[in-house]
């Protein structure tokens, strides 16, 4: 009885924690767990017990010496959802209620080549923080992924096992909050190399992501790129009509001449033509 009394309290901690954060931020930092128990008059192994499920969860995130941070634990719902934890792999598929984990097979500072330093927005011949890992979803491998991160951003990334760590957490952690992402998908045919870790026949059809992701000011964090099993790869996406005849209307007019504004300079086209190539994110 005394047991069950026990497991009743750390539950009802936990969704009275869950309820208070709901409408908090992405990365809204948390009380220690001393001022924990003198928020929710709990003793300290209740608050340890609620945090420990609400990190298997997948609705917070813990760092030594820098306490918790809540990471959401609500799905998308409309055009309501803001910040979120959707953006990371690994916040997504925990949220899911889904485990994931990762074979890591490149993790070092690189020179970048000039791909990825445009695509980051640095110099040639600067160095990154190079992450490639096969990520898995309950076992099963789901994509092969590189992440590319300006290495003067954060050097401590190289200092963490990312096999079952979240990256974007990790950043997070260091004071670099993923906010936003833009993703361009395409399909593509895998090269051999591809094909190798996915477990693919060489030129089989493969889901190509591009992502770049920024924090809250819209500074560049990260440019990701992944592949995956064309077949496997499933989006859920909620679409709504224009609703405002004014706003359809600037749209259009808007891109009229083949030009699109970016969210980081508002009311400025950006130089590319909106055509199949150059919709990267």
């Amino acid at each position: 009885m005394a047991m069950r009394k026990k497991q009743l309290l750390y539950m009802q901690l936990r969704e009275n924690i869950l309820k208070d954060y709901q409408n908090k931020p992405y990365y809204s930092p948390m009380p220690g767990e001393r001022e924990l128990c003198e928020i929710y008059h709990v003793s300290r192994p209740t608050v340890r017990r609620a945090l420990e499920i609400l990190e298997e969860e997948g609705c917070i995130t813990r760092f030594a010496g820098k306490g918790a941070f809540f990471i959401g634990n609500k799905k998308q719902q409309g055009n309501n959802y803001k910040a979120s934890s959707q953006i990371a792999f690994y916040n997504q598929v925990r949220l899911r209620g889904d485990y994931t984990s990762s074979k890591v097979l490149t993790q070092k500072a690189e020179i970048v080549n000039p791909e990825i330093a445009e695509l980051l927005g640095i110099r040639e011949g600067g160095m990154v923080f190079h992450l490639e890992r096969l990520r898995y979803i309950n076992g099963k491998l789901w994509t092969l992924a590189d992440s590319y991160i300006d290495y003067e951003l954060c050097p401590e990334l190289l200092n963490y096992d990312y096999a079952e760590r979240s990256l974007h957490n990790t950043l997070a952690g260091h004071g670099y909050v993923p906010f936003r992402a833009q993703r361009c998908i395409t399909a593509r045919k895998a090269n051999e190399y591809d094909a190798f870790h996915l477990g693919l026949k060489e030129g089989a059809p493969i889901c190509y992501t591009k992502t770049r992701v920024y924090d809250r000011e819209g500074k560049l964090l990260e440019c990701a790129i992944s592949r995956g099993d064309i077949y496997k790869i499933r989006y859920d996406i909620t679409t709504y009509n224009q609703t405002n005849g004014e706003d359809e209307r600037a749209f259009y007019k808007q891109n009229a001449d083949g030009k699109e504004k970016t969210e980081e300079n508002p009311g400025q086209g950006t130089d590319k033509s909106i055509d199949n190539d150059n919709l990267l994110w």
